[in-house]
């Protein structure tokens, strides 16, 4: 790392850090039964979802593959839907495609409308506060705010770093709101070194972890699935891999000896495929390091794999867990 990024790292872990986050996708649901429509497409229950609330939920196939996993706020008149990086269009396509002929739904893109931008660190919550928006959220939840006249709204998110907030301004006010925080002393995060401590946390990501050879549980993704809700699209297996105790893969963390060649890469033992590594960096604190799915038999952590020829560690998630600030010096 430059000391540019470097400096970004230690934000993150140390006060407060923003970055731009409107690549993902953002749609809106509206209309009667939308909480009924993406309740039977998703692993997670949304009918019980009351304004203010979000949950995490993945769009699964048929056989519980993973689509997307969606952050999903509920608004007085309508759902808020992020997507993955890019995928806003293909998931719009996908629940109209699932709209039946009585749905009282319509679906629509909001990327136009709303910018969005992640704000992390042990201090996040301060700086928003500083330019007047309130941040008093349990996690998954979201209000609206005003901010320099313009209607603003703020998410709780899971963390990086200690804490993390998703502002969802007007798209055209988006760059003016970073310079704000900016202002304010949060550091610029790039999109590199989000990377890193994303890998950090464990946390799955579209294209990567999240992808059609992947079921929810296997990405660890428990608490974005309900096992009371009844039926919805991939539910059969999910639940069948569940009841039975039989997940083939887990999502692992790797400490790698070398930078990978390739991502994705197949991991071995003894010459024998064991599972596949999904992505890689390098960490400030930690050297190289990556996530995979691994297969059951060599899951444990502290096991040996190979990966290119070159000896890796398979060891638990998150990388964060247990450490100090002193082993980021």
């Amino acid at each position: 790392m430059n000391q540019e990024t470097l400096t970004a790292y230690e934000a993150v872990y140390g006060y407060a850090a923003v970055i731009n986050e409107s690549d993902r996708g953002r749609l809106w649901m509206r209309g009667r039964d939308r909480a009924a429509l993406l309740h039977r497409l998703s692993t997670n229950h949304i009918e019980r979802l009351q304004p203010g609330q979000g949950t995490l939920t993945a769009l699964t196939t048929p056989i519980g593959r993973m689509i997307d996993l969606l952050r999903v706020y509920a608004l007085p008149d309508a759902l808020l839907l992020e997507t993955g990086d890019g995928h806003g269009p293909a998931i719009l396509r996908h629940l109209r495609k699932n709209i039946f002929f009585n749905d009282q739904v319509t679906v629509a893109d909001a990327s136009a409308e709303l910018g969005q931008i992640g704000v992390y660190g042990p201090q996040a919550s301060q700086v928003i506060q500083t330019i007047g928006l309130s941040v008093d959220l349990p996690l998954h939840s979201i209000a609206t705010g005003d901010w320099n006249g313009h209607q603003v709204l703020v998410a709780r998110c899971e963390p990086l770093g200690g804490d993390g907030y998703t502002l969802y301004p007007p798209a055209t006010q988006t760059t003016t709101l970073l310079t704000a925080l900016t202002d304010e002393g949060a550091v610029p995060l790039d999109s590199h070194t989000a990377e890193v401590v994303r890998i950090e946390h464990g946390y799955p990501r579209f294209k990567h972890e999240i992808t059609l050879d992947y079921i929810p549980l296997e990405a660890d993704l428990w608490r974005a699935v309900s096992f009371q809700k009844g039926c919805y699209v991939g539910q059969e297996i999910i639940a069948r891999m569940e009841s039975r105790g039989r997940i083939a893969k887990l999502l692992c963390g790797l400490r790698l000896s070398a930078a990978p060649e390739a991502v994705p890469a197949a991991v071995t033992v003894d010459g024998k495929e064991a599972g596949t590594l999904t992505s890689a960096a390098y960490s400030p604190r930690y050297g190289w390091i990556g996530l995979a799915y691994v297969r059951r038999a060599y899951a444990e952590s502290g096991t040996i794999v190979t990966l290119a020829q070159q000896p890796a560690t398979v060891c638990r998630l998150p990388f964060i867990s247990g450490t100090t600030q002193d082993d980021a010096a």
